[in-house]
């Protein structure tokens, strides 16, 4: 090979340097945001707790943080349901008062790595059943189908996700 070869050859090498430099950011920015991200795992259902010889339904919702980065769940307002469809899409909150405070996590609740916290609705509560006037106020026009759990973070984007079978099946139940 003669002088001019390498000279040829070592014009490819600011490139190529270059180029590696270029990956290895982005290589390493890709790693550093993935680890940041909120990750929350939500699950739903209805228990039975037997509370002095009486059989107790609720409805639980528990968020659990997959991710690496600590969460807040600022108050019971947080986690709320959404029904309907595109153009009729709305929120819908709980109530404070068919929240069970003793079973439920208390608010603000951080939420570390693995960490759950965890809200219970007391299905029947003084002759009112939860589950019907929640049926009768809010899908008279709209499907049980398009029910979701809604969890809203103090940052980010809001979780949603469809509830447990058991809640669907209660509902059409009714």
């Amino acid at each position: 090979m003669t002088i001019d070869d390498w000279k040829f050859i070592n014009t490819f090498a600011p490139w190529l340097s270059a180029l590696g430099t270029l990956l290895a950011v982005a290589v390493s920015l890709y790693i550093s945001f993935s680890t940041r991200k909120i990750n929350l795992k939500i699950s739903s259902g209805i228990y039975t707790f037997n509370e002095n010889d009486v059989d107790e339904d609720y409805l639980g919702i528990q968020v659990t943080n997959v991710g690496f980065r600590t969460v807040y769940l600022n108050n019971y307002v947080s986690i709320s349901f959404q029904a309907g469809g595109f153009l009729n899409r709305t929120n819908i909150g709980i109530g404070h008062k068919y929240i069970d405070s003793d079973k439920s996590s208390k608010f603000p609740c951080k939420l570390g790595e693995n960490e759950v916290a965890q809200l219970f609705i007391k299905i029947n509560n003084d002759d009112v059943n939860w589950l019907e006037s929640f049926k009768k106020d809010h899908f008279s026009c709209r499907k049980i189908s398009s029910l979701k759990i809604i969890v809203f973070p103090n940052i980010g984007k809001p979780f949603k996700v469809r509830p447990d079978k058991s809640i669907v099946e209660a509902l059409d139940a009714i």
